[in-house]
């Protein structure tokens, strides 16, 4: 499948980069050059100043200090003199709420410059820069924010101008029709197109035309007709040439019949009629045109149940309590473990950037439909109804994905994507809002509404958002005043690069009094409330299965070589597939998710497919109960309490949970009974200590023990840490025993790691089996690290194994599969079966099981398949595939039918 998770990372940078690194075709790059240098700029222009160093010398102009406000839209004000000069009579500004108007950095061009080079394609569309009214203008001797702005807009229009490129497109065409035609190899032709479109430049169609004609009929032989469809609609839409114009309507009208669409094929077949055909597709034609017919007549009605007689509850299982601003989730009835208790759809959601994501639906398993104009890889629909579905937002987003807008602020920001995010919220949200306005709005009174009456109502989806807690800071920070500048930046691109303030002028029922400098401020405000409230606890990462990061595993290039079909992987390769767990995608729940309070201890197993997110009770719940989750990712939850308090905080947090208040030695060896509400939160590791105990290799001393902390392991997996895996490192002090005080020798470890090098001969690896069974003997029970070296050990045998390097026995592969099957407890222990982190580990443990005769008993089989119920569909499809195709006809007696519908 062209789902190439890579191939989303390390694009975009690649794009910023010169021209040669992306387009290997230069002849267009010297052409282009040259015209921007004998472009407008005057010879006296300011060079261009990057986004790092604009924000800063606006903060070395002002004293946080000095920025008193009430709301966001205060301090943007401050931030703003001249608008403050001129919006004063509307708004009431405390006489002492700010510094002196010399020190506010935002000031208009004193000549009102606009820059007309800043052109958004969308949809082949031309949008050209709003005029700006006139202003009153500044004598302050300050840096020019507005015309900096928009020359750094102008400047990575410039750098990201050489991305796409014709010449490479054909080669890339030529490529896939020769991978088709003679290597009979279509998924990897399949990508070779995708990759084509990708470069194809907008000026010229026609090279999208091409490619997206050629991947149609690839995708047909694969059985993918829906996608195949959408490609050919694409080509006609991008002017494939007219004398191949029967062969498209041929496939068109083949996709539909595959697709039971009878109307539709015999459109199709319709339009064939009324044009000249040669003899072959004439024939071709009357084919088709009998087997709709034949298909027509032997169609029927099947019998749906009405579920008249079904014992439903339609009432929700929670509800919604607010005190003093701060809501929270408690059950209406009683909730047994394992059931729904809510599911919604994000509001807004934004890619990674860690794989290939559906910019609207949200799946990363897919064929890529991009938008033509966008050099950003990551803008890419899984179908055109998606893309259909999501064209108002995009349509603003459009020309800052052109040059790589958001991507720019990681120079700045660690989390570009939240600045997105907040983006998307804003724009998705406010035309919906002001179609409520029934007066002529100015500035003060929507500013008054947004923060009253429209924010009580429920009949408006925006106006959860702006209910949503937000991190609140008495003081302004350089943080603050660098957020709301970027806001601000936020607000002129929504000026200037696209008409959003045309559209909510046409939202509004009537005609405002509001300018385009004030609808700035406004949008400005209000991004900096979204901003606050994902820097809160309304941020939700959503996780899924990436490809293996590491190049040397598995090649990026190389993902054709996963599928043996689409949806159904090649023998041994599941792993590749789940080897990973990132974070996909951000979104946010305003009605459901965002509103419960914070846990460490998470009362509820959260599932992503997509958009849609479905919450499950992860214990039994009584009626009146809380509703929790845990709204830290990474590792947060391996960290201990004193670190997971730290980070709690910074987001404005103060967790009361019980693993929180655990005294020290609590937390490292206190004991549960199994089926207390303790042993959910042993089980969901927050008593971490459980899982690194160690026994002394003193044989005068032997005794079992912890380690309190460890320098360059926060979270005690020494193993993981450059500083004490190095070879220098071997017989280091690491680890010493509290009781004798004896350091541990740890020759096991060392041996691992040398003996993993040369893992293709058989010597080295019996020593790696070796390593892992002395390690037994010193690591307890469910110790961490006993997960880390076998999942490395099956990585780089399967590894072995996969390229033909050596082949494994059924000897080696029963080792394996004792080995992974050994520390499957420990990962259910410390992640839980409900969990994505357990599914990645047993993916190893099924491809030890597709490639022997190796067997695990009915029950750890079942505990296997129904945790497949916890990820997202469309990798539950693909694990049940698989599972079909190499695992079950072990299972003589079994099949998965017949296991699904057993309780477990």
């Amino acid at each position: 499948m062209a789902s190439s998770s890579s191939s989303a990372r390390g694009n975009n940078k690649g794009a910023t980069g010169p021209a040669s690194s992306s387009s290997p075709a230069p002849a267009p790059a010297p052409a282009t050059a040259t015209a921007t240098a004998t472009a407008p700029p005057p010879p006296t222009a300011p060079p261009v100043v990057s986004l790092g160093d604009l924000i800063g010398q606006q903060l070395k102009q002002l004293n946080p200090e000095d920025l008193l406000y009430k709301d966001e839209l205060q301090l943007v004000l401050l931030l703003t003199p001249v608008q403050r000069r001129r919006l004063s009579r509307d708004l009431d500004l405390d006489g002492d709420t700010g510094a002196s108007t010399s020190a506010a950095p935002l000031s208009r061009p004193e000549n009102g410059e606009e820059d007309d080079d800043l052109i958004g394609a969308v949809g082949g569309l031309s949008i050209s820069s709003p005029n700006a009214p006139a202003t009153t203008t500044t004598k302050e001797p300050l840096l020019d924010f507005r015309t900096h702005v928009l020359k750094w807009f102008q400047h990575l229009r410039h750098q990201t101008g050489h991305f796409k490129s014709e010449e490479e497109s054909r080669r890339l065409r030529e490529a896939g029709n020769d991978s088709y035609r003679k290597e009979r190899h279509p998924l990897k032709a399949s990508d070779l197109f995708t990759e084509a479109i990708f470069l194809a430049p907008a000026r010229n169609t026609l090279a999208a035309a091409l490619a997206h004609a050629n991947r149609s009929l690839v995708l047909y032989d694969c059985g993918l007709y829906a996608e195949s469809y959408d490609d050919c609609l694409c080509a006609l839409d991008l002017g494939y040439p007219e004398e191949y114009l029967p062969l498209i309507k041929l496939r068109q009208a083949a996709c539909a019949l595959k697709l039971r669409n009878f109307a539709l094929c015999e459109e199709h077949l319709h339009e064939l009629l009324h044009i000249e055909l040669n003899q072959v597709f004439e024939t071709r034609t009357h084919e088709l045109w009998h087997q709709c017919e034949v298909l027509k007549v032997e169609r029927f009605e099947m019998a749906v149940q009405t579920g008249d007689d079904l014992d439903t509850n339609d009432s929700k299982p929670f509800e919604i309590a607010w005190l003093d601003n701060s809501s929270s989730l408690h059950t209406t009835r009683a909730v047994a473990k394992n059931a729904l208790i809510f599911e919604s759809e994000a509001m807004a959601m934004v890619p990674s950037g860690a794989c290939r994501v559906c910019d609207y639906c949200g799946i990363t398993q897919f064929i890529p439909f991009p938008c033509i104009y966008c050099s950003n890889r990551l803008v890419v629909y899984c179908s055109r109804q998606c893309r259909f579905k999501h064209a108002a937002i995009h349509a603003v987003e459009c020309f800052g994905h052109q040059i790589e807008l958001f991507e720019s602020f990681g120079d700045v920001f660690g989390m570009p994507r939240l600045l997105q995010l907040a983006f998307r919220m804003l724009i998705t949200g406010l035309p919906e809002l002001l179609v409520h306005c029934r007066k002529k709005p100015t500035l003060s009174k929507l500013w008054s509404a947004i923060n009253g009456g429209l924010l009580e109502r429920q009949d408006i989806a925006y106006s959860a958002v702006l209910r949503l807690e937000h991190l609140r800071e008495e003081q302004a920070s350089e943080t603050v005043i660098t957020l709301a500048l970027t806001s601000h930046i936020l607000a002129i691109y929504l000026s200037k690069c696209t008409t959003f303030f045309e559209q909510l002028e046409k939202s509004l029922p009537t005609a405002s009094r509001m300018s385009s400098a004030e609808w700035e401020l406004l949008c400005a405000a209000l991004l900096m409330r979204h901003i606050g409230q994902l820097r809160h606890r309304s941020l939700t990462l959503c996780r899924s299965f990436v490809l293996p990061t590491d190049p040397h595993v598995f090649s990026p290039l190389n993902e054709f070589q996963l599928w043996a079909a689409p949806m159904r992987l090649q023998e041994g390769h599941l792993h590749l597939l789940a080897g990973e767990v990132a974070v996909v995608s951000y979104a946010v729940y305003p009605e459901t998710l965002s509103l419960c309070r914070h846990s460490c201890s998470s009362t509820i197993c959260t599932k992503f497919s997509g958009r849609k997110m479905t919450a499950l009770a992860l214990l039994d719940l009584p009626a009146g109960s809380g509703i929790y989750n845990c709204f830290a990712g990474g590792n947060f939850q391996q960290l201990r309490r004193e670190e997971r308090s730290k980070h709690l905080q910074e987001r404005g947090i103060r967790c009361h949970c019980t693993a929180c208040q655990l005294s020290h030695s609590e937390d490292q060896f206190v004991s549960v009974k199994k089926g207390s509400t303790l042993r959910y939160f042993n089980s969901c590791s927050f008593l971490q200590h459980k899982f690194h105990r160690y026994r002394c290799d003193n044989p005068k001393c032997m005794e079992i023990f912890t380690l309190d902390a460890m320098p360059h392991a926060p979270n005690l997996r020494w193993w993981l840490s450059e500083e004490y895996t190095q070879p220098e490192y071997n017989g280091a002090e690491l680890i010493v025993c509290p009781h004798c005080r004896e350091p541990q020798k740890l020759e096991w470890f060392w041996a691992f790691n040398t003996a993993l090098i040369d893992c293709e001969l058989i010597e080295e690896r019996c020593k790696l089996y070796a390593a892992i069974e002395r390690a037994e003997g010193q690591l307890m029970e469910l110790h961490e690290c006993k997960v880390a070296l076998a999942r490395l050990l099956l990585e780089q045998c399967l590894m072995v194994h996969r390229e033909g390097a050596t082949v494994l026995d059924d000897w080696e592969f029963n080792k394996l599969g004792s080995i992974m099957r050994s520390v499957l407890p420990s990962v259910m222990a410390q992640y839980g079966g409900q969990s994505i982190e357990y599914v990645k580990y047993f993916a190893y443990f099924w491809d030890v099981m597709a490639l022997s005769n190796y067997k695990c008993n009915d029950r750890e089989l079942m505990q296997m398949l129904n945790a497949l119920e916890f990820i997202a569909d469309e990798f539950k499809d693909i694990f049940i595939n698989y599972y079909e195709d190499y695992i079950a006809p072990k299972f003589a007696e079994e099949s998965y039918g017949s296991v699904v519908d057993t309780q477990v």
